[in-house]
């Protein structure tokens, strides 16, 4: 089945926070931000079409996860994880952000500490900080153009008795890096020595490319680990708004740890609408789109980075493994931080996310959204292009040679 993902979706007059965050000169020219993680393009038809039944139905009733609910979650951990969970391992919740702070306030008391692996989305310290925990930073290791975990320095944080927790993300925003089996397996190890839990967020894991999985982190650390999955709808299918994720939790006292205090955080029910759009989305059909998606998403990167390898080669776009963002390294032009976000916007008409809101390591980076029509995006390396060409960036004027 065909899917178009060439037409741009509507934002104007839906209170949707990306458009309105967009700069005005952005929106001048007639052209989109790369900022924020949500795609450009409408969600799957499958799920429309079942929204557009509920609606149509009237009932908007207290709604919980019935077997029908678990099982379509279980059909897509299955299918698209090949991980078989069973459903009692299935919490639902309000979203992973939510249940990051939701598993601070169950497993560690104010004063502990967060493991988190900058440069990384910052909202996992917004909730640290918030919660009246301690920041606890595992710094990647970036060289030659590809970022590493720190092992050594993971083991000197998880070490030390206060420092009780680890949020991990996978693939990691914004580096886009898949993590290897062995890559979880060292974790899981150091983890299991000094009784630290881990919080693995997977929202773009059913988002790679090139032949990379994402390994769900309990089925490689086992069913006894202290460990929480989070996965939702939100990256997958453009669903960042709604209110829900689903956290798959196998260890028996961990589960239960979590659902006391998720219930005590105010939990009551399933949005019906989020229901619905599970039951539609989490399965064949869904998967169909996704698998389109990703087709084309996989597209996008080539063409951008060919933009850069060829027209701007002293910038770096990264190899995106996973998720729908890319890394891209400016440093080499040599400007500060407002020069560099002035010259985007205000030159090449380019509303990127700052390295800097993930963390110092971020300094000379962006990070670029690039799941948009592929139109929009050609039409923006163009202003690109010519921007960098006026300052002397590139290496040719011929667009296409």
């Amino acid at each position: 089945m065909g899917y178009d993902f060439e037409t741009l979706v509507n934002r104007e007059n839906q209170g949707n926070m990306k458009y309105i965050y967009t700069p005005g000169i952005v929106k001048k020219m007639n052209l989109i931000s790369y900022a924020g993680a949500e795609m450009d393009f409408k969600t799957a038809p499958v799920i429309i079409e079942a929204l557009v039944e509920r609606a149509k139905n009237g009932l908007m009733g207290f709604t919980l996860a019935d077997e029908k609910y678990l099982e379509s979650v279980r059909w897509w951990m299955r299918n698209m994880r090949g991980w078989e969970v069973q459903s009692d391992w299935i919490v639902p919740t309000y979203g992973t952000i939510h249940s990051v702070a939701t598993t601070i306030r169950a497993f560690t008391v104010e004063g502990d500490g967060v493991i988190v692996q900058p440069p990384v989305y910052n909202r996992y310290e917004q909730a640290v900080r918030r919660t009246k925990r301690k920041i606890v930073y595992n710094h990647l290791i970036y060289r030659d153009g590809k970022y590493h975990m720190d092992f050594d320095d993971l083991e000197k944080c998880m070490k030390v008795e206060r420092n009780k927790m680890m949020v991990l993300c996978n693939p990691h925003n914004p580096v886009a890096r898949v993590w290897e089996r062995s890559d979880l397996e060292t974790i899981a190890f150091i983890a299991e020595k000094y009784g630290v839990m881990i919080f693995s967020d997977e929202i773009f894991g059913e988002i790679t490319f090139n032949g990379h999985l994402v390994l769900p982190y309990a089925s490689v650390a086992g069913p006894e680990s202290r460990s929480i999955v989070s996965t939702s709808l939100g990256k997958v299918f453009n669903f960042t708004g709604v209110n829900n994720a689903n956290m798959i939790i196998p260890e028996p006292s961990t589960r239960e740890k979590f659902r006391t205090q998720r219930d005590a955080d105010h939990y009551g029910s399933i949005d019906p609408m989020v229901y619905t759009a599970v039951c539609a989305g989490y399965g064949p059909e869904g998967a169909d789109w996704v698998a389109k998606m990703r087709s084309y998403l996989s597209e996008n990167i080539s063409m951008i980075r060919e933009f850069f390898d060829r027209k701007i080669p002293a910038v770096t776009a990264s190899e995106v493994e996973g998720s729908f963002v890319m890394w891209i390294d400016w440093r080499v032009l040599g400007l500060g931080e407002d020069e560099l976000y002035y010259f985007l916007l205000n030159e090449a008409y380019m509303d990127l996310d700052r390295g800097v809101n993930y963390g110092t390591e971020g300094k000379g980076f962006s990070r670029m959204n690039f799941a948009a029509p592929r139109s929009k995006i050609e039409e923006s390396l163009g202003f690109l292009f010519d921007a960098a060409s006026k300052r002397g960036y590139t290496v040719s004027k011929i667009v296409n040679e």
